[in-house]
């Protein structure tokens, strides 16, 4: 299992396709780290930027809508899993949620879409994905939005925290699976450590039965590893693994990870057995030259002088 931090399209990035086809194309964001995403069997990434079906309507920062092309560069690189509950989730309305359904329904139907929903049935199952006979449950929620979310009657678009509705989906999720992995969108922008709210929020998590946490909004990197508490929970949590794509410019902003595990099933004597193993966060960075227009992160290991000098 892979999982990168967030895609956040920002100007630069949007306009680097060729804006007079009718088609965009964003192949060349991800063609550097393709190789690491593909190899995976579950590949997962926080889109950060709604997604909007009327190139009109794109835009960047603060109101984030990209481009639905985007959404066909990431299933080309190999990206398996999209979660969507961000606090950019609501910048297009009631629109780009419903615009972001729909283009995954129809254009990658295999593709688990998490975090937003357009039905309360949606809002209250759990998506899971088999791979090798191991059965692995999803759940993405974020703290909140930048604005009022979707309002009374539509709650069950946009998956908030909320403490007795997360243990409820957790408890259904562990019913019909092998791995829980949760999404959470939480912390600080641009603090290297856990806030509180996240550190409290991980503790229940890991109470509640989640085997593993990725978290994903404070931009940079904060730590990773394993918690475990004298009741016998035990959990690996990736706090923030940064930014994916974007043109932040902090240097903290532009270093990032690729978080990776293994999980094994044992079935021994009528018995089955998991385990979470080989836990690394892999360094990555976000290279770019706008004027070039050149935009794609890079396995730290590649990553040259010459293009850092660039």
């Amino acid at each position: 299992f892979v999982a990168v931090g967030d895609n956040r399209i920002h100007q630069g990035i949007y306009e680097s396709a060729d804006t007079t086809q009718t088609v965009w194309n964003y192949d060349h964001l991800y063609e550097h780290i393709r190789d690491d995403i593909s190899a995976a069997d579950l590949a997962a990434v926080n889109e950060e930027s709604i997604f909007v079906s009327d190139h009109a309507n794109i835009s960047s920062y603060p109101a984030f809508g990209a481009p639905v092309e985007i959404g066909d560069a990431l299933v080309t690189a190999g990206f398996d899993i999209v979660e969507q509950a961000n606090n950019h989730v609501f910048d297009k309305g009631i629109t780009g949620i419903t615009d972001t359904i729909r283009y995954w329904e129809t254009s990658h139907p295999e593709v688990a879409l998490l975090g937003i929903h357009d039905s309360e049935e949606d809002a209250n199952t759990v998506k899971t994905l088999e791979v090798n006979g191991i059965k692995v449950a999803f759940l993405d929620y974020t703290y909140g939005t930048n604005n009022s979310g979707a309002g009374d009657g539509r709650d069950y678009m946009i998956d908030i925290f909320e403490k007795d509705k997360v243990a409820s989906m957790i408890e259904k999720a562990k019913a019909d699976s092998d791995v829980l992995i949760f999404v959470a969108h939480w912390g600080k922008e641009m603090e290297t450590m856990p806030t509180e709210y996240e550190k409290e929020w991980a503790t229940f998590l890991m109470q509640q039965g989640v085997d593993v946490v990725i978290g994903g909004h404070p931009h940079i990197l904060q730590p990773y590893g394993r918690m475990s508490d004298k009741e016998g929970h035990s959990m690996l949590i990736f706090y923030s693994l940064g930014n994916f794509v974007s043109t932040q410019e902090s240097f903290d902003a532009l270093l990032e990870g690729m978080g990776c595990f293994t999980i094994q099933k044992t079935v021994q004597d009528g018995k089955t057995s998991i385990e979470i193993k080989d836990a690394e966060v892999k360094p990555m960075v976000m290279h770019y030259n706008k004027e070039a227009g050149v935009f794609s992160p890079y396995m730290l290991s590649d990553y040259t002088e010459e293009l850092a000098a660039q």
